[in-house]
């Protein structure tokens, strides 16, 4: 499956480059197939129209029109789609790590966050940052070229307003860089539905080397300990008082009776009696 490049990929749409950051008025007619994506830099993303649903190593979320996503560099998989007549639409601000490193350790954070802790910075926009992206688009629609040094002044702008609303976590991405294991990408994504391919992709492995590394971590072949771990959170919601029927869609069972069947031949009783357990 192709790998999509970004920024190079956005360089046809509306924007503003200067040196290595890039402001971008991103509009397409979306698609809800998810799409891999390397990004070479670290980007902030605001969806204007739609939805974005993005998943990287340690999590995976849907950024919506109000709120506001900084992804770092690294492997993503995203589906972005118009839920109305308009095409999908964000404003994107890329640029590259150092920058951010450079801002936060000349602004002492307050601690208490730990690497993992930032594997995207996923936040709700507030009135600065409203008036901020509304003034970004401007300068795109009226063509504005900006030298480095005003390109530079316009992102740390964006970056100040962000260590406002999280400064751990700001200090947490770009000063201490997690890193991801094999089982935080499988643990994380257990009910995302991601396929094998997709999962290497995120761990930064071939699909032949994550199999082996499963192997090895967990002593088991990945579909079984996948399928077996589902089951496992099934249990946890059964006794919560759900069915079958609510439950069988997100364990990934195209159809209730495939989930009866393999519940049942793990745990020998049916979902409905397991429920009644007491």
């Amino acid at each position: 499956m192709e790998i999509i490049q970004v920024p190079e990929v956005t360089r046809h749409h509306s924007h503003i480059s200067a040196g290595e950051i890039t402001f971008v008025d991103y509009h397409d007619k979306g698609s809800a197939f998810r799409t891999r994506v390397f990004f070479s830099r670290c980007a902030v993303s605001f969806v204007q129209n739609g939805q974005k649903q993005i998943y990287r190593a340690a999590e995976n979320t849907v950024l919506t029109p109000g709120y506001g996503m900084l992804i770092p560099e690294g492997n993503s998989i995203i589906a972005e789609h118009s839920n109305n007549a308009e095409p999908y639409g964000s404003v994107i601000i890329f640029f590259p790590r150092s920058i951010g490193q450079e801002f936060t350790v000349s602004r002492p954070g307050k601690g208490g966050a730990s690497a993992g802790d930032a594997p995207y910075i996923y936040f709700k926009t507030n009135t600065y940052i409203n008036e901020y992206v509304r003034n970004i688009k401007s300068l795109i629609a009226g063509r504005q070229s900006l030298s480095y040094e005003m390109a530079l002044l316009k992102l740390t702008e964006l970056l100040t307003a962000l260590h406002e609303l999280a400064p751990e976590l700001l200090t947490s991405m770009f000063c201490n860089p997690a890193d991801i294991s094999l089982k935080t990408v499988v643990e994380n994504n257990l009910l995302s539905s991601l396929t094998l391919d997709e999962l290497a992709f995120l761990s930064n492995r071939s699909v032949s080397s994550f199999k082996r590394d499963f192997e090895r971590d967990y002593g088991v072949a990945p579909q079984k300990y996948i399928r077996e771990r589902k089951l496992e959170m099934a249990c946890t919601e059964l006794l919560k008082g759900k069915s079958a029927s609510e439950l069988y869609l997100d364990y990934g069972y195209q159809h209730v009776s495939n989930f009866n069947t393999a519940f049942k031949r793990k745990y020998g009783v049916t979902p409905a009696n397991y429920r009644k357990t007491p």
